[in-house]
C-alpha cells in the first residue's frame, strides 16, 4: 500500500518538476516595444534582469497601453504580474506570460 501512495505522488509530481518554471511573481517594471524586430521586454526596476513576452496575449496586453507610431519614444511603467516560463538563469533576459497589469504610467523615453 505504501508503495502505491509513493508512485501515485511520484506521478502526480512529474509535470511540476518538468515545468521547470518559477511561480507567477509581481514585479514592478518597465516594459518597451522595440518596433524594429517587434520585441517586447520588462526590465524590472531595481535590478539587472529582463524578461521577455513570449505570447500573443500578453504582448496585446501591453500594447493596449502604447499607442503605435509613438510606442517607438515611449515606455510603460507598472506592476506587472510575470509568470516565468522557465527558470532563471543568470545573465539571460527570462521569457514570460504577462497575466496583469496594475498602476500603469506611460512615459517618454
Amino acid at each position: 500500500m505504501r508503495l502505491v501512495v509513493v508512485l501515485a505522488l511520484a506521478v502526480i509530481m512529474i509535470p511540476e518538476v518538468l515545468s521547470g518554471a518559477e511561480p507567477c511573481q509581481e514585479i514592478h517594471g518597465r516594459a518597451i516595444s522595440y518596433s524594429g524586430d517587434a520585441f517586447l521586454e520588462i526590465w524590472h526596476v531595481g535590478t539587472h534582469h529582463t524578461f521577455f513576452v513570449v505570447d500573443q496575449k500578453s504582448t496585446e496586453l501591453i500594447e493596449s497601453y502604447l499607442h503605435y507610431p509613438e510606442s517607438d519614444d515611449q515606455a510603460l511603467f507598472a506592476d506587472f504580474t510575470v509568470c516565468p516560463t522557465e527558470n532563471y538563469k543568470k545573465g539571460f533576459s527570462q521569457p514570460v506570460i504577462v497575466k496583469q497589469i496594475r498602476n500603469p504610467k506611460l512615459v517618454s523615453r
